[in-house]
């Protein structure tokens, strides 16, 4: 006779399998978060399957997408298989409503005597205290408002940039894309950001002073011709270049949103570089640069050889320059 043995076998769950991918790319969790501009508390909630603790599903889902697509899966069977794990844990909720109304349904009938009136009635006034106490309580540590004027999520841009426009509570503080923005005194915040061509994810979060935060996500379409940045003396030839002047040029090799330039300390200019786009700027004395990623930001002074900002200044966002080189660095 033949004997059979029994084995179990283990499916991974949504997360686990993401936290399985990521590690056998050889990309660590602080990584991934840089990549995809999620926060880590949200990445690890995601592997652990915790997304009960983490905000409403279509949030969840725009995680998800842009967690795929940083790992070259398909958004598509991911979101799916988000929903399946979703509809298991709702149907086990529901069957498990369903036994508890059917062991209420069990319970006998009581006679009510004079006792059990008092003791109900006291029941009702502590409950009663119970549900204004934690009422109270919830209005202490409810969530902060946020509310965005513009633009809409599924607006299509036909520009580089695009001005975020809203309002929160009083006190409160607004990041986009983990970059804080200036709130007034009435609660407005408005602030205008750089557009990569095509899809952009853009994050809205609201905190205030007990950590409660309330997010938004915003996905908007950029529909552009790419253009070549123009500054003052761009177009000013090399050789007409005075002697005491001199000139650098700044490139990169992806998209930077934030590239801040001022010059001999008398105007700044805030830029979006794209990819292929040279900048040229002509200075007397020095300049300064400050870029969201100095990593991917190549700058060249005079005829010499482009070099990398970050090999320049490591662990430092802003530098300064003259004709002869680094003149100082300053940490951010």
């Amino acid at each position: 006779m033949v004997s059979f043995v029994k084995r179990k076998v283990k499916s991974l769950t949504l997360g686990e399998n993401l936290k399985k991918i990521r590690k056998k790319s050889g990309i660590s969790l602080e990584e991934m978060a840089v990549q995809t501009k999620i926060k880590q508390d949200y990445l690890r909630k995601i592997e652990a399957g915790d997304f009960e603790k983490m905000p409403f599903d279509v949030y969840i889902k725009g995680f998800l997408r842009n967690y795929a697509k940083h790992l070259n899966l398909n958004p598509e069977k991911v979101i799916a298989q988000f929903n399946k794990e979703i509809g298991v844990r709702e149907n086990i909720l529901k069957y498990q409503k369903r036994d508890q109304e059917k062991l209420k349904n069990r319970i006998p009938s009581l006679t009510i005597t004079p006792k059990m009136a008092s003791i109900f009635i006291s029941f009702i006034v502590v409950l009663i205290g119970l549900i204004y106490f934690y009422s109270e309580l919830d209005s202490f540590s409810k969530k902060p408002n946020l509310t965005i004027k513009t633009p809409n999520s599924s607006d299509s841009i036909q520009d580089s940039s695009v001005k975020i426009a809203g309002a929160t509570d009083i006190g409160n503080k607004i990041s986009i894309n983990n970059e804080l923005v200036p709130v007034n005194s009435t609660g407005n915040f408005e602030e205008t950001i750089g557009l990569q061509k095509g899809s952009n994810e853009i994050i809205i979060e609201a905190s205030n002073k007990r950590e409660k935060h309330t997010q938004k996500i915003l996905n908007i379409i950029a529909d552009y011709e790419l253009r070549v940045l123009e500054v003052e003396n761009q177009n000013t030839q090399i050789d007409s270049i005075p002697e005491e002047n001199f000139f650098i040029e700044i490139k990169s090799s992806e998209f930077i949103d934030n590239l801040l330039i001022k010059v001999d300390e008398k105007k700044i200019q805030k830029n979006l570089l794209h990819s292929g786009t040279i900048l040229k700027i002509e200075a007397q004395d020095k300049i300064e640069i400050s870029s969201s990623n100095v990593a991917r930001t190549y700058v060249k002074i005079n005829e010499e050889e482009f070099f990398v900002l970050e090999e320049k200044i490591k662990n430092f966002e802003k530098i300064i320059l003259n004709k002869d080189g680094i003149v100082e660095e300053e940490k951010e």
